[in-house]
């Protein structure tokens, strides 16, 4: 088994210091109720059926997803076909709740 160096509590306050706007970002007010009810909230089933509509269309036929979802489908299809968890991240989900948005 390989031998880590140990992680200095220092080295992390250093860290976090130096890098404290992206420190502060990740941060969740806990005291701001209504944020956290917004978290809690699951995304609509719309969003689940178009990324599956979309994935099955770009996997099994390899039909480019419209412009404002491809990047969000294709990196959900490379976890996939790549055997990796899917992954949805922030600007996917912003760019596919924008795009149902659009599409009314």
């Amino acid at each position: 088994m390989e031998r880590r160096r140990p992680v200095y509590y220092q080295r992390v306050q250093r860290w976090v210091l130096e890098r404290w706007m992206l420190v502060a970002y990740l941060i969740i007010n806990e005291m701001n109720k209504e944020a956290l009810e917004l978290i809690r909230i699951e995304p609509d089933q719309r969003l689940y059926e178009t990324v599956q509509e979309y994935m099955n269309l770009y996997i099994s036929e390899g039909k480019t997803p419209p412009a404002a979802i491809a990047p969000a489908i294709m990196n959900m299809a490379d976890d996939y076909m790549a055997g990796r968890a899917i992954e949805m991240r922030a600007g996917d989900y912003i760019s596919l709740q924008n795009y149902m948005r659009n599409q009314g």
